[in-house]
């Protein structure tokens, strides 16, 4: 006996494509809310951590650009990882629409707006923690030189 194929109805596809949406508003939001806390760590780091050297010890001072360091990275991985997902939360919303509604999935396709390179919100997000690795970077070496008794400026 052949098998007998299911009827989809809209309803059951439009919760489906919406349902993908959702889940890729979730990942943003969550990646959003992770990158912030690690931009105010790091700048807390530099604003008053740095300004405190002499109460944190000569040693203890290295700790603080490699925090920096280590959450910064931490975090453009993280971000990097959650636009995988959002790719694949995006392509089964297209799959939906391209096997059910193929008319909404060529008025899909052609209106998409053109986004121009190195403009978006995940490329600035990570621009910034690239630039905080920097500062990291650049503040350990002149930490590890000055407590090697190498004079600066």
């Amino acid at each position: 006996m052949p098998a007998k194929k299911k009827t989809t109805d809209a309803e059951f596809v439009s919760m489906y494509y919406h349902t993908q949406y959702e889940r890729i508003k979730a990942i943003e939001d969550h990646a959003l809310t992770i990158s912030n806390i690690v931009l105010t760590v790091s700048a807390l780091i530099i604003t008053f951590g740095y300004d405190n050297q002499q109460a944190f010890g000569r040693i203890l001072v290295l700790f603080l650009p490699s925090i920096i360091i280590i959450t910064n990275v931490s975090a453009i991985l993280y971000v990097y990882d959650n636009s995988r997902w959002i790719q694949l939360h995006q392509s089964r919303a297209h799959k939906i629409l391209e096997v059910y509604a193929p008319e909404l999935n060529a008025l899909n396709a052609n209106s998409q707006r053109k986004q121009k390179k190195g403009v978006s919100r995940i490329r600035i997000q990570t621009l910034i923690h690239y630039l905080f690795v920097f500062l990291g970077a650049v503040s350990l070496v002149i930490f590890i030189l000055q407590l090697l008794g190498v004079t600066i400026m």
